[in-house]
């Protein structure tokens, strides 16, 4: 009954100084690795070398935050500061254009990423594993449940090209837009060279 318990516990526990840190490294690797397959897979800007890179960094900052022969008194401090440094790097990863976002799911997978480090590097290596397996499950198997129910809602760019009818057909099609409020983006209305009227 003890045994998950333990298998889950702090690492340091079990193994002496210097094993347990080239262990805990060697385990934020896998867990970096694990997350940046799925990535990669998908050609997402955070793939495999940055996963692992920002994976091994959180391990060893938290690493050398507890390590004796440094102080190790204040390793909050130093965990704050990844959180911190990880910000920045999921903040650049996020775009916005008129329609939608994109990028939000890679800086919440750079965010998760490091949080997985910084349990490694507190010597909680298997929850570690168990983590970076979630976090691959979510990012694929979860995003085909998603392609499922989200198949029939997809975001299309159209041009609508009309007679003006003294702004009759305006008034209709501004009567349809009004009631699929919340689900179309209207643009200007101009009218062309050819008397048309044009939304966009």
């Amino acid at each position: 009954m003890d045994l998950i318990p333990t298998l889950l516990g702090d690492l340091r526990q079990f193994l002496p100084r210097p094993y347990c840190e080239v262990v805990l490294v060697a385990v934020s690797f896998i867990c970096g690795a694990v997350i940046g397959v799925e990535r990669e897979k998908g050609r997402k800007a955070a793939g495999l070398r940055t996963l692992i890179l920002i994976c091994l960094g959180s391990a060893l900052f938290t690493v050398v935050s507890v390590s004796p022969a440094l102080g190790g008194h204040e390793p909050a401090r130093i965990a704050a500061q990844i959180v911190t440094g990880v910000g920045f790097l999921g903040a650049g990863s996020i775009l916005r254009d008129r329609h939608h976002i994109s990028g939000l799911t890679t800086a919440a997978t750079i965010w998760a990423t490091s949080g997985i480090g910084l349990a490694v590097g507190a010597g909680y290596a298997m929850a570690g594993l168990l983590l970076s397996v979630c976090v691959f499950i979510t990012l694929g198997w979860v995003r085909r449940v998603e392609n499922r129910l989200n198949r029939a809602c997809d975001v299309q760019s159209v041009r609508v090209v009309f007679q003006p009818a003294r702004g009759k057909t305006q008034a209709r099609l501004q009567a349809t837009l009004d009631e699929a409020k919340g689900q179309i983006d209207v643009g200007e209305v101009r009218e062309r060279a050819d008397g048309l009227c044009e939304i966009r």
